[in-house]
């Protein structure tokens, strides 16, 4: 009986065993197969959107044949606009035989110039010639053959037209021929960004000359106040204070008149010479009986010097 149990367990155990294996293994492919249905979905994502970025940011081509389109005239080519010119040996080249284009844009005051890239060039047999030229019937600026293939992008002048001839030379053996050129325009002048360059320039230096013209005020006002005298209340000179030479002087005051302390030699009292004409007399003390009068002053002219003081004393 035990062996038969432990059988039946064992038994029963692989079976669980085998039954959560195969759980596992399902879950495990489910998983596997949503992440990768995931991952494609994300990776068509993204490849959709930069093919949306590209048409919408990106410059748009226009694919053009020789021997088929007969009215390339003077097309537009910009930043936004460039084409492709193509042959490939289906069609005669006895009509449709050149193009033409003309760098411009919308805002008619920007300049181009028109550059050929050669993306083919094969002609084994020499039926072709490729000329370019600044108008028509004008003289050729440059001509490639077999013998000379266009390896290098080539540019045009500034603002002038751009001709792409490709004439046959070999009608029989045009079978052969592969051509493809890409055309595009190179901005040479910003019309726009040099009048946003000059209003900046200008307003730059507004500015400046605005800040030069304020530090040199500051300067100037700062040493007006400095070049200023500033005179204490003592120091000061009073118009009451100045007289003119011609002037009397006040006399001084009658009574008691005390000088300043200090030492200065003491005047003589009574009688002493007369003081000229014009000037005060000197007192001191309370002598006043006998201190003589001055005489009255009787005048002079402005053109006459006042009298000596000798003169005086002798009177």
């Amino acid at each position: 009986m035990t062996d038969q149990k432990i059988r039946r367990l064992s038994s029963y155990n692989s079976k669980m065993t085998n039954q959560k294996i195969g759980r596992l293994s399902s879950y495990n492919s489910v998983y596997h197969s949503v992440t990768d249905h995931t991952m494609k979905l994300r990776i068509t994502t993204i490849i959709y959107l930069l093919n949306v970025i590209v048409a919408v940011c990106g410059t748009s081509v226009q694919i053009y044949r020789f021997g088929e389109d007969c009215s390339v005239t003077l097309e537009n080519v910009n930043d936004d606009e460039s084409f492709i010119a193509e042959y490939y040996g289906k069609k005669d080249l006895d009509w449709c035989d050149y193009m033409s284009f003309n760098g411009k844009d919308s805002g008619y005051m920007n300049e181009y110039k028109i550059c050929i890239t050669p993306l083919v060039y094969e002609d084994p047999d020499c039926a072709v010639e490729l000329t370019y030229k600044e108008s028509y019937g004008d003289l050729p600026l440059k001509t490639y053959t077999c013998n000379d293939k266009p390896t290098t992008k080539y540019c045009g002048e500034q603002d002038e037209f751009m001709y792409i001839y490709l004439t046959s030379k070999k009608p029989n053996n045009l079978q052969n021929v592969q051509v493809k050129l890409q055309i595009e325009a190179v901005m040479t002048y910003n019309y726009y960004r040099t009048i946003g360059i000059i209003i900046g320039c200008v307003i730059g230096g507004i500015v400046l000359i605005s800040v030069i013209v304020g530090v040199i005020l500051c300067y100037t006002c700062r040493g007006r106040r400095s070049a200023g005298q500033v005179m204490n209340p003592g120091t000061g000179i009073t118009m009451a204070q100045y007289q003119s030479p011609n002037a009397s002087y006040p006399s001084q005051p009658n009574g008691n008149y005390a000088p300043p302390p200090g030492s200065y030699p003491t005047q003589p009292t009574g009688n002493y010479p007369v003081q000229p004409t014009g000037y005060p007399s000197q007192q001191t003390g309370n002598d006043t009986a006998n201190t003589p009068s001055a005489p009255g002053f009787t005048g002079y002219s402005y053109n006459s010097p006042p009298p000596a003081y000798t003169d005086v004393s002798k009177t």
